[in-house]
C-alpha cells in the first residue's frame, strides 16, 4: 500500500527554520504545521505531524521536541529512528497510556493509506518546567505552558525573537481542549506578547507576530468574562454561547471567513471555561 498523496507546503520561514504545513486528513481547510530550526549543531523538528513521509523535507534531522501529545503532532515520528525525542513529563505520561495507542487503530481502520507508518513514540528525555537546548549558535528554550493540554510546550528561538507555539496559539482563534488552567494560559499569552518576539508560529494558521499571542489572548479571555457571567445566572453553556457568540468576541467579518471547526469550536471553548469555573468555584 503506498501512502496516500498528501499536499505539503514546504516555507522557507527565516534562514535557518523551515515549516512544513499540511491539512489534516479529510479535510482542505484545516493545516497543522511543523518547524525545523538548523543550528551549527542540531537540526531540531518541533513536532511532526501525523506519519513519517510528513517528515521527508526534515530529513536528517538530529532531535525532536513534541509540543504536546495530540495525534496531528508526533504520529510522524517513526521518520528519525534513533533520533533522541523531548517533550515534557506529563506528553511522556500520556503517550504510554493505551488511549493513544487504541485511537490510532482506530484511525487507521478508517483510513489506512493516511496513516501509513503512523506510530505511538513518547519522548526519552522530559522536563517539567524548562529545558535549554544548545543547537549551535541558537537556543531553542522549551517553556511549559500549559493550556490547550496540561502538556502543553512552546519553543522560544531568542536568537531569532521566534515563538514555535503549538497549539498554545492557532489562527484565528485557540481550542480549549481541557479546563483547568485557561485563566493562566491567558495571562501567559499576555507576557509572551509582550517579551519582544518577532515571529510567532501557531500550530494551526498562518503564521505572525505578538498580535497573534494578544488576539488569542483576548479570546479567551472574553470566553472566561461570558462563562463568568453567564454561571453567575444559571445559563448552561449553549446558553451562554447563544448569548455570547463567536461574532461578539472577534473582529467585525472573520466569523464568517472561518473554517467549520472553528465556528463549531466555540460553544465547545464555552463549556471548558464553564467547567474551570465551576471547579474553581468547588460546585
Amino acid at each position: 500500500m503506498s501512502n496516500q498523496p498528501v499536499s505539503l507546503r514546504i516555507e522557507q520561514y527565516l534562514p535557518s527554520v523551515t515549516l512544513v504545513t499540511r491539512p489534516l486528513p479529510g479535510s482542505s481547510d484545516f493545516p497543522v504545521t511543523a518547524a525545523q530550526v538548523t543550528g551549527q549543531r542540531h537540526r531540531v523538528v518541533v513536532d511532526t505531524l501525523i506519519r513519517p513521509a510528513d517528515m521527508a523535507p526534515f530529513a536528517g534531522a538530529t532531535l525532536v521536541i513534541y509540543t504536546h501529545f495530540d495525534w496531528d503532532h508526533c504520529w510522524g515520528t517513526a521518520a528519525f529512528p534513533g533520533v533522541p525525542v523531548i517533550g515534557h513529563q506529563l506528553t511522556r505520561e500520556r503517550l504510554l497510556a493505551p488511549e493513544p495507542g487504541e485511537f490510532l487503530e482506530r484511525m487507521r481502520a478508517e483510513k489506512p493509506a493516511h496513516f501509513e507508518g503512523s506510530q505511538i513514540i513518547p519522548p526519552d528525555v522530559t522536563f517539567r518546567d524548562r529545558l535549554d537546548i544548545d543547537a549551535g549558535g541558537l537556543t531553542l528554550e522549551l517553556h511549559h505552558l500549559p493550556g490547550h493540554t496540561a502538556d502543553s510546550v512552546v519553543v522560544h528561538v531568542p536568537e531569532l525573537g521566534l515563538l514555535l507555539a503549538g497549539d498554545a496559539v492557532e489562527t484565528p482563534l485557540p481550542t480549549l481542549s481541557e479546563s483547568g488552567h485557561i485563566r493562566a494560559w491567558a495571562g501567559a499569552l499576555r507576557k509572551w506578547s509582550q517579551a519582544g518576539l518577532k515571529h510567532v508560529v501557531p500550530g494551526h494558521g498562518r503564521p505572525g507576530g505578538p498580535e497573534l499571542l494578544a488576539a488569542n489572548a483576548a479570546y479567551i479571555e472574553g470566553v472566561l468574562e461570558a462563562a463568568e457571567a453567564g454561571l453567575a445566572k444559571g445559563q448552561t453553556p449553549q446558553e451562554i454561547a447563544a448569548e455570547r457568540p463567536l461574532a461578539a468576541l472577534l473582529p467585525a467579518g472573520l466569523v464568517d471567513t472561518l473554517a467549520p471547526y472553528y465556528r463549531q469550536q466555540h460553544e465547545a471553548n464555552i463549556a471548558a471555561a464553564h467547567a474551570e469555573l465551576r471547579q474553581s468555584a468547588g460546585t
